[in-house]
């Protein structure tokens, strides 16, 4: 009996906890019910959402383009003419060819210009203001580079333009411009160049589509440094040539400067060092059998000097860089001061008495501007303190193995160091004043 009603017990006690569990299950499948009702509800409400956007923008373009050619111009009544806004940014300035005298940019072009048959409400789309439509569906300006060198237009047709809904059109897209860009080089290492970027329209004329800039100067803020150049300033102007219509156009003046520490460092200080080098010639012993020789290879220094500077500059029939005129002058000098050398040995190996003329005329003179004590000759005066006749002047006896046209070799030696270094520094601050001066 006491087993009856045990048994009894546990199965109502199973009874309810299995009745407990299948509460807990139904309230769970309820639950997980519900969280798919709600995400299905939003899903939808998203997808109704964006496919309602999509459409009202499917709509807009269909409207806006509907009977829209364009291939032609647009002019609608009351504008007579398409008004063209061209603005650029100066991203980097890749490449400059001196020899060449072609000019690599990389830019961000803007362009705006206004299409009077792309006008909406933005009311009757959604509040819809703005739409960006392919390149191949819109009117674009033929712009044209005329100084360009390249074979196209690199990224003009390869952008999406963004169309306001008053019909104001705005077309930025990166590209890279290369250009002829005539070089002065002047004033090389210390110059600047000014390359012109005329951009302008190939085939319709200022009556038809009026080309202009709404700022002064191109956008320089994002540039990037290049290694040897440093641009300054890109100011625009506008010009209108007639043929005999009006056609205008746009001109970027781009200011570039170089950096000069380069040449300074690798040819301008070795040059004048050189050169310098050229003067210890006027000291060396003719007896070291080197003067001569230390000249001509101080000359041929200064020649593969030139050579290396021409490689950089264009040629150029207009003017002569001042650095050209410098080592042709430095040149001049060396074969000047070669040629000196020449005479220094050949009067110092004079082995016949020296004349009279000679010793009141040169010789004298010279050794006393130049300091050269000579030892072998004197001068008498008479009591009144005028110099006698030339046979007053006298030979005394001379240290053993030094003749007079030793001590005149020498005074030349002295005279010609004075001459040399006196040449150079007028040369120099002449030719590195027109370097550097900004006239």
């Amino acid at each position: 009996m006491f087993i009856k009603q045990n048994l009894a017990s546990i199965a109502i006690l199973a009874f309810i906890f299995l009745l407990k569990i299948g509460f807990t299950d139904l309230k769970l499948l309820n639950k997980e019910k519900n969280d798919k009702a709600s995400k299905s509800d939003y899903s939808s409400t998203n997808t109704a959402n964006i496919n309602g956007e999509a459409s009202l923008l499917a709509n807009l373009t269909a409207t806006i383009l509907t009977n829209y050619d364009q291939a032609l111009l647009p002019k609608c009544t009351g504008r007579e003419r398409v008004q063209l806004d061209i603005n650029m940014a100066v991203r980097q300035l890749i490449l400059l060819d001196e020899p060449e005298q072609i000019a690599k940019f990389n830019m961000w072009m803007r362009l705006i210009w206004t299409d009077c048959r792309l006008y909406w409400n933005p009311e009757d789309f959604g509040n819809i203001t703005e739409v960006v439509l392919p390149f191949d569906l819109l009117w674009t300006p033929d712009l044209t580079l005329y100084e360009s060198v390249a074979e196209e237009f690199y990224g003009f047709k390869d952008y999406r333009p963004r169309v306001m809904f008053d019909g104001t059109v705005y077309y930025n897209f990166p590209t890279l411009v290369e250009s002829v860009c005539q070089v002065d080089a002047l004033k090389f290492p210390y110059d600047t160049q000014i390359c012109l970027l005329t951009f302008g329209s190939w085939v319709f004329s200022g009556s038809d589509l009026d080309i202009f800039s709404s700022k002064k100067f191109a956008d320089v803020s994002s540039i990037k440094d290049h290694v040897e150049w440093v641009v300054e300033s890109v100011p625009i102007v506008r010009h209108v040539v007639f043929y005999p219509e009006p056609y205008p156009d746009v001109t970027f003046y781009v200011h570039i400067r170089r950096k000069p520490a380069s040449y300074v460092t690798n040819i301008i200080i070795p040059s004048l060092l050189i050169t310098l080098i050229s003067a210890l010639g006027f000291l060396l012993p003719v007896e070291s059998g080197e003067k001569v020789g230390l000249q001509l290879t101080v000359m041929l220094a200064i020649f593969v000097f030139q050579v290396l500077v021409a490689d950089q500059l264009p040629p150029s029939a207009d003017s002569t860089p001042w650095i050209s005129v410098f080592l042709s002058f430095t040149l001049i000098l060396c074969g000047v001061a070669s040629l000196l050398q020449v005479l220094v040995i050949s009067v110092h190996f004079q082995d016949k008495d020296m004349p009279n003329w000679t010793k009141r005329y040169i010789l004298y003179p010279l050794a006393l501007v130049s300091g050269v004590q000579t030892l072998g000759l004197q001068r008498t005066c008479s009591q009144n303190g005028q110099l006698e006749d030339e046979d007053k002047m006298v030979n005394k006896a001379l240290p053993e193995g030094l003749t007079l046209w030793m001590y005149l070799a020498t005074v030349l030696d002295r005279v010609g160091i004075f001459i040399f270094l006196m040449m150079f520094v007028i040369g120099c601050l002449v030719t590195f004043d027109g370097m550097v001066s900004r006239d």
